[in-house]
């Protein structure tokens, strides 16, 4: 697989892992939760100190079952993000336009309402709001013990950054965090998509995390207009 495809496979992937905590309380540590969708379960880690953030994720690569590891490293101070390829021992750094996190109708106007319900979700008392985003049942069970929930949403290479979720938003605008996001097409239908803290851990990172490694090589993602040039004769 040549290191376009590969890194394009794994923008995928943390584009997909981009729904990040972000403390803006000073909360350092680390996080973990499963990301479910249909049959599908994902693991995923992160690392978190102040506006710097490492997400790792394990997805299923192929039909086969083989596996493959994502590496995003976020530092929202700056606005870049860099994409790790771990077997190659590369990485690509972009900008994250954070503009599109603030897109949209506030969180007074968004229609999601406390159900009276609450729960202990990996060691935080958790309680439930429910509305539509998206045309979606929402069920977001939040805390506010653990800073800001905020999504870096980048969309796919060469294309538009998409904007923030309407739940996305919510959680943004009242500073929550969100232990449990599950979504169905209506109240009482089969969960489409869930995502779920199962266990946090404060405490000091290293410096280390959010960098790439020393002996990673930075990659370039080929301009497109040039690879073009290149096929035509007398270019």
């Amino acid at each position: 697989m040549n290191h376009s495809c590969m890194l394009h496979r794994l923008f995928v992937v943390c584009a997909f892992s981009l729904l990040s905590a972000v403390s803006l309380h000073a909360f350092e540590g680390k996080v973990e939760m499963t990301m479910t969708s249909g049959k599908n379960v994902y693991p995923v880690t992160y690392y978190i100190k102040g506006l710097h953030m490492r997400t790792e994720m394990t997805i299923s690569n192929d039909k086969k079952g083989r596996k493959m590891e994502g590496i995003c490293i976020f530092d929202m101070e700056a606005h870049e993000m860099d994409v790790l390829m771990v077997e190659q021992k590369m990485y690509m750094s972009m900008h994250i336009d954070t503009d599109s996190m603030t897109n949209g109708k506030s969180a007074q106007s968004l229609d999601f309402k406390p159900t009276g319900r609450t729960e202990n979700i990996a060691g935080y008392d958790a309680e439930e709001y429910a509305g539509v985003s998206e045309g979606k049942r929402t069920e977001m069970w939040v805390t506010k013990e653990l800073g800001q929930f905020v999504m870096a949403n980048q969309g796919k290479p060469g294309r538009k950054p998409s904007q923030s979720s309407q739940w996305e938003k919510f959680m943004r605008e009242g500073n929550f965090f969100a232990l449990r996001v599950i979504q169905r097409t209506k109240e009482g239908s089969p969960e489409q998509f869930r995502m779920e803290v199962t266990h946090v851990e404060k405490g000091a990172q290293p410096e280390s995390l959010f960098h790439p490694p020393e002996d990673f090589k930075k990659f370039e993602m080929p301009n497109v207009g040039d690879m073009f040039k290149n096929m035509i004769p007398g270019h």
